[in-house]
């Protein structure tokens, strides 16, 4: 009998409330310099593509999704008959062959829903571009892995040593299929199926309650006499809302990490509230250029993945709406008040247990879905925009069969209601920002990734010129300070300066020095002297 997975709650609603305009494909995107020695990247690219093909299949690029039946709830189910060849696809980008070149087929090819009659993924390797240079993609269903083992995938895909010979394959995935199976307790009855599925959601009878204690927490945080995270859909501007469409648009930027680590250091802010802080500043300036007032003041929202430890397996993540800064914030404010939210909600997430926080995160976000499945478009909106900071990356450069990574950008979803999604992920020296948008809300998406590097220097120069006042006031206060002890050495209070008598010369001293006289003194004693010489001559005459 076939191996078998079960679904979390979030698996199965990525199956179950997929649709043309919101598929669940994620993936990868590298861009590789060949190395030399080859006829031409095309060359090269043949070479790599052959030599992956022969690799075996791991979990969980073997599994199949099941839909349900009448004796089996929905599940996965592992596979030993995949055809490699059928997923993988040879491309060649017309001449120029630009970034924005791929970045377009990309889009075209990210938004194709994946064949759900075999395991759901599929690859690509795509030469012709500009220097040289080929690009690997690939798309996986987001129901069968999760953003911390695709990097984990990757983290065995690529190689830190550019020498290396052992070329491995993405679908090799995390480790090799166990050929193990269920016991026949585990699958014999819809019954057994379905308690498992109960314990999944509900916990034990723990789960429910522990989700309306959330909901408590955020009524309370609402109304101003909690922490965390406040209620969703109500305080949501209603900016970048778009209806659902399949065309996409790409774009990323560089933000150099370890300047994010030194001004972190010397600010007490973390990578992540340096990022949302500067997305932030990024997507008000994107709004105000857009002339697209309609937040007015109120914070945008971000749905902000966070992994959870424990669950039931599957994507073992909570997805939290999160309030950004004020829109006439300045960068500190903007940092100061999202560092401090960052806080409150990392200690909501702790306090909660993962499958409450999965169960909630499935219960919200399924409105926003059904309300667009059934064409309801006037309800509030959960968040504007999804953010997402992939965990660890890849630290150092990486290679794939001795051809140096360029860059490797994630591809995620559009969350239902929502037009645009952030992620990062760590590669090298450099946070790389990845933009997937609805193509008709963000036609030059280009715009925000070229705001979010400047967002990151104006936030350091608003932060230099602070340090700089600071320092200038406590000189000047310093000065002032050393001035006013001056002179209070200089005027002592009269009572102090007044000079005592001088005591009359003892007979020692009269014999050694005579008395000191004053000006006054002298003065007359000398007039004295004259008058007698005048009386003098007048009786000698």
């Amino acid at each position: 009998m076939a191996r078998t997975k079960g679904l979390s709650m979030l698996d199965l609603a990525m199956f179950v409330l997929e649709s043309a305009e919101r598929m669940a494909n994620v993936g990868p995107l590298a861009i590789l310099k060949p190395p030399v020695g080859y006829k031409s990247s095309g060359h090269f690219a043949d070479w790599l593509m052959d030599r992956m093909q022969k690799k075996p299949v791991g979990e969980p690029f073997d599994y199949v999704y099941r839909p349900p039946s009448l004796r089996r709830l929905p599940r996965l189910e592992a596979t030993d008959d995949v055809d490699v060849p059928s997923h993988c696809q040879r491309l060649t980008l017309p001449a120029p062959g630009t970034d924005k070149q791929l970045f377009e087929l990309i889009c075209r090819l990210h938004v194709n829903r994946l064949d759900r009659s075999r395991p759901p993924w599929e690859f690509y390797i795509i030469d012709g571009l500009e220097r040289g240079r080929i690009a690997i993609y690939a798309k996986v269903h987001h129901g069968i892995i999760d953003g911390k083992t695709f990097v984990d995938v990757c983290t065995r895909w690529f190689s830190t040593d550019p020498n290396s010979h052992n070329i491995h394959a993405l679908w090799e995935g995390v480790r090799r299929p166990r050929r193990s199976i269920m016991t026949a307790d585990e699958q014999r009855t819809l019954i057994r199926s379905a308690i498992n599925l109960v314990r999944q959601v509900v916990g034990g009878g723990f789960t429910v309650a522990y989700f309306y204690r959330i909901l408590i927490k955020q009524a309370l945080k609402t109304i101003g006499l909690g922490k965390g995270t406040p209620l969703p859909f109500l305080n949501t501007p209603t900016v970048f809302r778009a209806a659902p469409a399949a065309r996409r648009s790409f774009s990323y930027c560089i933000v150099p990490l370890q300047a994010m680590k030194e001004f972190g250091r010397a600010h007490g802010a973390t990578i992540n509230d340096i990022l949302l802080t500067i997305l932030d500043m990024a997507l008000n300036r994107y709004l105000n250029e857009q002339k697209k007032s309609r937040h007015q003041r109120k914070p945008l929202v971000a749905d902000m993945p966070l992994a959870l430890g424990g669950g039931a397996g599957g994507n073992q993540i909570a997805i939290l709406q999160f309030p950004l800064g004020g829109a006439k914030a300045n960068p500190a404010e903007r940092l100061r008040e999202i560092s401090r939210q960052a806080q409150e909600v990392k200690h909501q997430v702790m306090e909660e247990s993962a499958d409450a926080m999965i169960l909630y995160t499935a219960a919200i976000h399924a409105v926003p879905a059904v309300a667009e499945l059934l064409g309801i478009s006037k309800m509030p909106i959960l968040a504007n925009m999804v953010i997402s900071n992939v965990p660890l990356g890849l630290p150092g450069l990486n290679y794939l069969g001795g051809a140096e990574v360029e860059m490797i950008l994630p591809l995620s979803v559009l969350a239902p209601g929502q037009s645009l999604n952030i992620t990062a992920a760590t590669y090298d020296k450099g946070l790389q920002i990845a933009f997937l948008g609805i193509a008709r809300e963000f036609p030059e998406i280009q715009k925000l990734a070229d705001y979010t590097v400047a967002a990151f220097a104006e936030l350091r120069a608003a932060f230099a010129e602070s340090t700089i006042k600071q320092v200038a006031v406590k000189k000047t206060a310093a000065t002032k300070l050393a001035a006013a002890r001056k002179s209070a050495v200089r005027k002592p209070p009269k009572a102090a300066t007044a000079k005592p008598a001088r005591a009359t010369n003892t007979p020692a001293e009269a014999g050694k020095r005579p008395a000191a006289r004053s000006g006054a003194s002298r003065r007359a004693t000398v007039k004295r002297s004259a008058r007698k010489r005048i009386a003098r001559k007048a009786t000698a005459a």
